[in-house]
């Protein structure tokens, strides 16, 4: 039982310090979180359920403009400055024509190619909601508390356990000596 559990608390440790390592990585990238080729994105509204819901994090990969199809999920830089995830309904005079899954009209503005950011592949559900959490001044304050609190606890009791069995070792050394 003891070794299951300071196996546990190892793994979250380890999760922990992953984490944060994705979280410095992103605040140097401006934001920008690469895991293997695919860029990470928080979605932000349910234009797109019931693919994916708000709170979903999505994997987009870089794909050239010639192999996009109708179907294909695409995130693309919206004019107006935000990013957009939404399913490519029509290609027409070299631009796409996409809509959100749980949209009833064709969003308004064609996607030229230099727009386009890449093709969604993967979707993790509520994950965005951790990593938004963790983005937050209490969620970067807990994930550096917690391995620094178990790093002295931990460490705290290993002294106390050496204190201990050194008091035992000096009883019986003053009761040989007798």
């Amino acid at each position: 039982m003891k070794k299951t559990f300071s196996l546990m608390i190892t793994i979250l440790f380890v999760l922990v310090v992953a984490l944060n390592g994705l979280l410095l990585y992103g605040k140097v990238t401006q934001g920008k979180t690469s895991l293997l080729g695919y860029e990470l994105r928080v979605v932000l509204s349910g234009s797109m359920s019931p693919e994916f819901d708000t709170g979903s994090i999505v994997a987009v990969k870089p794909a050239p403009f010639t192999e996009i199809r109708t179907g294909d999920i695409i995130t693309y830089a919206h004019p107006d400055g935000y990013t957009v995830t939404h399913r490519v309904v029509e290609i027409q005079e070299g631009k796409l024509i996409t809509k959100g899954d749980a949209n009833n009209v064709a969003d308004q503005t064609p996607v030229p190619p230099e727009k386009v950011m890449g093709k969604v592949h993967y979707w993790l559900p509520y994950m965005g909601y951790v990593v938004t959490f963790v983005q937050s001044k209490v969620g970067i304050f807990l994930l550096s508390a917690i391995p620094g609190c178990y790093l002295v606890i931990s460490s705290l009791r290993k002294v106390n356990r050496l204190a201990g069995e050194e008091e035992v070792k000096s009883r019986d050394q003053h009761a040989k000596v007798r």
